[in-house]
């Protein structure tokens, strides 16, 4: 922690539900440097309400609603400043006022691992990035090179109402108290947690004064488009949006220390994964299905630029019979060969280094819409797209590239390693 406030930018208002809540609590619990459970304990050990281990893991993972005191001495301990905390106690109080019994814990998605946990979520409050020139210089920008998918031109049109709101000078209290709406609702509309309605693009525009109709109908047009389903919906899975921004990336940069990344894992690899997590057969075999199909983007014209970096551990846990490890590393050596892929291993004798205890993957995409980092842990995984997070896992990601072997020799490691199993 730097010091400088790191919650600014959560709409705090958005948290309707404990699993809303937790996903925020989820990201300052990242952006504090993801302390572990025993520090959290022993930091509020002489708190008015210390933390236990076991109600703070339930808690980020959306399985138990903490009492309010429990939540603000966590925010507390993550080095949130008293005075930042009172948006979090109207949340928690608009949260409470609605909960109705226990939930039951949801199941394991992740992009590429099978631990438990919950699963992906949105963390981020406030995209910085641009869809297109909006206002009086409107213009509609040149397709990317692949059709955009729906996750893409929502977070194209929440960061466009955003942008016309604070060129218009209002507040999201404003818009909420002349529109007759909750306040929570503008906030979703402007995080990506919510898909507009046309009407509420209509009447969005006429508040924030929008005339261009060239600039209506564009922005119309997004509502329609960010309400497709991609193919991903069609299994009813909790991390859709991450499977929707990965398709829709120009450029995505993946660091794994543990586990060979999901876009890279062959069926035995990835089933082997599924079933380490207690899930039934039929789910498990959903998880392997899903995770070959993300891997199409691989072999499609104009795929996005993959660039992939492994600790060496990753190539030595054996995860599956020696013949699936086997398999696996072979499968690496195909794909390094790809021209848009590269595959590079950081190894045992460099020691120590930033990323060491992540996993993590950048998301960059075309037409100056933001960025995105998602991040797994056992406490589940979050996607954030503030600029600050945006330089400093991207600083991780530069600092593991120079301390990674080269391509070729990262494939002759891979394979020396592959010799050995049979």
């Amino acid at each position: 922690m730097d010091g400088n406030l790191f919650t600014e930018d959560i709409v705090v208002t958005s948290a309707q539900t404990r699993d809303d809540l937790a996903e925020l609590l989820r990201v300052v619990h990242v952006r504090a440097d993801r302390p572990s459970l025993r520090s959290l304990e022993a930091t509020t050990r002489h708190y008015q309400t210390p933390l236990s281990k076991t109600i703070v893991s339930e808690m980020l993972k959306g399985r138990r609603f903490p009492r309010k005191a429990v939540m603000l001495s966590f925010l507390r301990a993550c080095g949130v400043p008293e005075e930042d905390t009172e948006p979090w106690r109207r949340a928690w109080e608009r949260v409470a006022s609605g909960e109705q019994q226990p939930r039951l814990a949801s199941e394991t998605a992740d992009s590429g691992r099978g631990a438990p946990g919950q699963a992906l979520s949105v963390g981020s409050a406030v995209g910085t990035g641009q869809p297109a020139e909006l206002g009086n210089g409107f213009s509609e920008e040149a397709e990317p090179r692949n059709s955009p998918g729906p996750q893409m031109r929502r977070r194209e049109l929440s960061a466009a109402l955003r942008r016309l709101r604070i060129d218009a000078g209002l507040t999201i209290d404003q818009v909420a108290e002349r529109l007759l709406c909750s306040q929570s609702k503008i906030s979703r509309l402007e995080t990506g947690f919510r898909t507009g309605s046309l009407r509420d693009i209509r009447d969005l525009c006429d508040l924030y004064g929008v005339t261009n109709q060239g600039q209506r109908d564009y922005l119309m047009e997004l509502a329609r488009q960010s309400r497709r389903q991609g193919w991903w919906q069609s299994y009813d899975i909790p991390f859709g949006t991450y499977i929707g921004l990965e398709n829709d990336a120009s450029k995505i940069s993946m660091f794994e220390a543990t586990v060979i990344p999901g876009l890279l894992q062959t069926a035995g690899y990835a089933r082997a994964i599924s079933q380490s997590g207690n899930l039934s057969v039929e789910v498990a075999e959903q998880h392997v299905t899903i995770r070959l199909r993300r891997q199409e983007l691989l072999e499609r014209e104009n795929p996005p630029d993959l660039n992939f970096i492994l600790d060496e551990a990753a190539l030595h846990r054996h995860i599956g019979s020696s013949s699936v490890m086997k398999g696996q590393l072979d499968h690496l050596i195909a794909k390094s060969r790809l021209p848009h892929v590269s595959i590079r291993v950081i190894p045992f004798e460099h020691g120590a280094y930033k990323a060491l205890d992540s996993s993590f993957s950048i998301l960059e995409f075309p037409n100056k819409v933001a960025g995105a980092v998602y991040v797994e842990g056992f406490f589940g995984a979050i996607w954030m797209d503030r600029e600050r997070d945006l330089w400093r896992y991207q600083d991780a990601f530069l600092d593991a590239q120079s301390v990674a072997v080269g391509e070729g020799e990262s494939a002759e490691m891979i394979a020396r390693i592959g010799s050995t199993m049979k």
